[in-house]
């Protein structure tokens, strides 16, 4: 880390999250694509301060994250959470509300779900989920906000699509990169991990065809795909999609 003092400057100094731009990007990105559903912005929040600060309503009752991510898309539900308005541990863990268990860490749970022939191969799934638990630090809270409400700089901007807008957004990524997305897929853990955790950690684009959880919780059709893309890239997504719209 470097030396830190008032007589010091590593760099220029931070922008202003650029709201009405975003709205402009997010704007275009619906009409091109046609999205139904609005991207939702995902913002941790790393101390009590940091949550106390963040301009959204608190959940009533405890609810699963993908629930939340689905009304804030569908129905505009804005909310800052903590651990206690959580109600499933596969998301608390992803996202670094709180340690893993000896349970989850084995694949003992994930085995308990029929999904896997043995403890061993549940492990082994297991061992490939990304989440913010495994890291150095956890987090005190997490904003989840329609990207049009979003009032400060999120870590990742969540999108329900179908699979043509899948590869539109993909079409995007890569006209600007030139690079394939290296997807992070294994039907488990799909919003929490697979575009939240996943993409934060990464800092690429990555698409999810969901998991059984949130397919049963959230009742989203047999069309419906996910897409994690960090804030940063946003933008370039956005554009690199307007630049490949095609005529046919």
């Amino acid at each position: 880390m470097p030396f830190k003092t008032d007589k010091i400057s590593y760099g220029f100094p931070h922008q202003d999250y650029p709201k009405e731009l975003v709205k402009e990007t997010l704007q275009g990105l619906t009409e091109t694509l046609g999205l139904e559903r609005e991207p939702v912005a995902i913002t941790f929040l790393y101390d009590e301060a940091d949550f106390e600060a963040y301009p959204a309503p608190v959940p009533d009752s405890k609810i699963p994250y993908c629930v939340m991510v689905k009304q804030a898309a569908t129905k505009g539900v804005a909310r800052k959470t903590l651990l206690e308005h959580h109600a499933c541990d596969g998301g608390t863990t992803a996202l670094g509300l709180e340690p893993s268990t000896h349970e989850i860490d084995s694949g003992k749970t994930y085995f308990s779900y029929n999904l896997y022939s043995s403890v061993s191969t549940a492990h082994r799934h297991l061992d490939g989920i990304k989440r913010l638990c495994d890291g150095p630090f956890f987090v005190h809270g997490v904003a989840i906000v329609p990207l049009s409400q979003c009032e400060r700089t999120p870590d990742v901007v969540i999108m329900v699509v179908n699979a043509w807008q899948s590869m539109r957004l993909v079409q995007g990524y890569a006209y600007h990169t030139g690079k394939k997305p290296q997807i992070d897929m294994g039907a488990m853990q799909a919003m929490c991990s697979e575009v939240t955790a996943s993409p934060y950690y990464s800092g690429e684009l990555n698409i999810s065809v969901m998991c059984p959880s949130t397919r049963m919780l959230c009742k989203w059709t047999e069309n419906d795909m996910l897409a994690g893309i960090p804030y940063e890239l946003f933008d370039m997504i956005a554009s690199g999609v307007q630049a490949t719209v095609m005529d046919y």
